[in-house]
């Protein structure tokens, strides 16, 4: 147990496998940072949206979020697109189109967000490398692009994308809270993400004013991995 960073007591409890994690009192002997908290409601938000990238990321695991005693998720092991469905609505089940993608650089996997149920507002652009939750905005612009004669003006493509990268050719170390990374090639991993979303545009019959061959930008990138110095 911890009471503001000191630890209190520690002794052998038994338990069900797994981590729980019990908050009280935030910030209850820091006023200066307690009064920048917004009201319990906008707070909770916050707290809705960090349980939903580290369930999205780790569909396999089961999770449960508990406020005020009231159970508000239950989250059984499931496939990605289950975890997207429980975590978001049933409807997703038919709003998702899958993406695949195997390349020397990376490997991809995940969804996109049929055109027709694009959002106006953002909150669907979930990107995760190597299990973290991460905002990548050249990814992103490339993703929109790809999007950009589908949607109505002013909708933003929704997706929700699992890369796997060799973590030397990774840098997470450019922000305090590591929701931002560098990519050591990143103009050949953003092509590589676009690529693979146009294509299952173009297979899933989402679109029939895309030329949906490969790209001859992308064909041309030669991707050589780094050698030691």
């Amino acid at each position: 147990q911890l009471d503001a960073g000191v630890q209190v007591e520690s002794r052998p409890e038994t338990a069900s496998v797994g981590t729980s994690i019990t908050v009280r009192n935030l910030f209850y002997n820091v006023p200066a940072r307690r009064k920048f908290l917004k009201s319990d409601r906008v707070e909770l938000k916050h707290i809705y949206e960090a349980f939903h990238r580290i369930a999205l990321a780790y569909p396999h695991i089961q999770f449960e979020l508990t406020s005020d005693r009231q159970k508000v998720f239950h989250l059984e092991p499931q496939s990605s697109r289950q975890r997207i469905a429980q975590i978001l609505g049933k409807v997703y089940h038919e709003r998702l189109v899958p993406v695949e993608e195997q390349t020397d650089p990376l490997a991809l996997s995940g969804f996109i967000v049929k055109p027709e149920h694009a959002r106006k507002t953002r909150g669907e652009q979930y990107l995760f490398v190597n299990g973290r939750f991460v905002k990548h905005y050249a990814i992103d612009r490339a993703i929109t692009r790809v999007f950009q004669s589908l949607l109505p003006e002013g909708s933003v493509p929704g997706y929700f994308l699992f890369l796997e990268v060799a973590p030397e050719f990774i840098d997470i170390n450019i922000h305090p809270t590591k929701t931002e990374l560098k990519f050591e090639d990143e103009h050949t991993i953003s092509a590589i993400v676009a690529s693979a979303v146009k294509k299952s545009i173009g297979q899933f019959n989402l679109s029939s004013g895309i030329n949906f061959d490969i790209d001859p930008e992308l064909d041309a990138l030669q991707y050589t991995p780094p050698t030691a110095p």
